[in-house]
């Protein structure tokens, strides 16, 4: 657990190898790298499938949470990778910059905002929260779905973007709206590369549940992760990971095992983990972490409230072998904080809906339902798909999530 007030988020890179197709792209699996007679290195992500989904998906989670401060911000990896809003200029004449260490000494906060979907389905939903002290506001958003009637609950996001996944878009151009069109368009079309990965986190404002980093009851001490971020006191209680080791990438999500934060965990599609959990089955039951997961943690030298993450599911597939559409969604990230119904929620299939039109319009406006299953006929030629990368929505002009200059 870290109550340190949060400093500046910065790019970082993590660089392994391997190329793998999208939906529409050109380029061709040529074969999983053969493994290693050496022991892996926890913090270097898999480069390749593990001998499952859910092994995999802990692989990159774990790489991507190793420790980097123990006592102050960024405390894990992935705190050092880009967060998508400065991916996107609001004014693309002035260039892209990215942020760097630098602006650690300059003062740049740790800067959450709301989930875009959820403001873009109910702009009604935003909110802020004001930073302490002199620190910088929040803007996030009431849960769209609050459980329990907790008609307050605060929920703040920010999805992170690996070293190689900020690289593919900077070098492509594709921080530009502009620069979307022609390379989706073009033969090989848009396609990350291999070790693409992006992270999205949500994190409840526990002010909005009575309680603040000073007053903590016993079962929010210990086995949830706490940040104290622009004076605010907030618990991470979602994780979403995306990674591109597969051709229509993988989808995977976690939660803690806490009745405060994530009341609703594992209820209603209920959670399976075929390498992390025992019993690897539950419908909201907590569960322990199996030996081989713990041995991996230690090596990784996790802090302890990582522990008490469990693995919701992973997605691979539109389908399964019976041709059943298959299903993977958070209690908080989907159902709380975006009022996405579970039972309608699709990680794989919702972002295949990501696109451009040849004269710019987004493919947001195509996102009229909540897909599921195999991928929508998109409208004409006139469109391409953006291998499954929401966040290139954001950028500008006419970005559809935020105000272009």
């Amino acid at each position: 657990m870290r109550r340190i007030p949060q400093m500046v988020i910065f790019s970082g890179i993590l660089i392994f190898a391997g190329l793998f197709t999208g939906v529409g792209g050109s380029r061709s699996t040529t074969g999983q790298a053969s493994a290693s007679s050496k022991a892996l290195n926890p913090c270097a992500p898999p480069n390749h499938m593990l001998s499952s989904p859910d092994k995999t998906a802990w692989g990159l989670l774990i790489a991507a949470t190793c420790p980097v401060n123990n006592n102050q911000y960024p405390y894990v990896t992935w705190e050092n990778w880009i967060e998508q809003n400065q991916m996107y200029p609001p004014d693309p004449d002035n260039g892209l910059t990215i942020p760097s260490s630098l602006a650690v000494a300059n003062g740049t906060t740790h800067a959450l905002h709301g989930s875009p979907l959820a403001l873009l389905k109910s702009a009604s939903l935003a909110t802020t929260v004001k930073g302490l002290l002199g620190a910088a506001d929040q803007d996030c958003n009431i849960a769209a779905d609050p459980p329990n009637g907790e008609s307050t609950l605060v929920i703040c996001e920010e999805v992170r973007e690996n070293g190689a996944t900020q690289d593919y878009i900077a070098g492509d151009g594709l921080w530009n709206r502009s620069g979307q069109i022609p390379a989706a368009a073009s033969e090989s079309g848009i396609e990350f590369p291999g070790p693409a990965i992006e992270l999205k986190v949500d994190w409840i404002e526990l002010a909005s549940l009575g309680y603040d980093c000073n007053n903590l009851p016993s079962s929010l001490q210990t086995g949830i992760h706490i940040e104290t971020i622009n004076g605010n006191c907030y618990a991470l209680a979602g994780i979403g990971l995306m990674s591109k080791l597969l051709n229509n990438w993988i989808w995977a999500t976690w939660e803690p095992q806490n009745s405060i934060t994530n009341p609703n965990r594992c209820q209603v599609l209920g959670c399976s983990d075929d390498f992390g959990s025992n019993p690897l089955r539950t419908h909201g039951a907590n569960t322990n972490l199996t030996p081989q997961l713990i041995a991996l943690m230690d090596s990784a030298n996790l802090a302890p409230e990582w522990r008490n993450y469990r693995l919701d599911g992973v997605q691979v597939r539109f389908v399964d072998a019976d041709g059943k559409p298959t299903l993977l969604g958070n209690s908080i990230t989907e159902a709380e904080n975006a009022g996405i119904p579970l039972k309608q929620s699709s990680c794989i299939s919702c972002h295949a809906v990501s696109s451009i039109e040849n004269d710019s319009t987004d493919g947001i406006t195509l996102l009229n339902s909540n897909p599921v299953g195999k991928p929508q006929l998109l409208p004409s030629r006139a469109w391409s798909r953006r291998d499954f990368v929401w966040s290139l929505s954001e950028a500008c002009p006419g970005s559809p999530f935020q105000n272009c200059d």
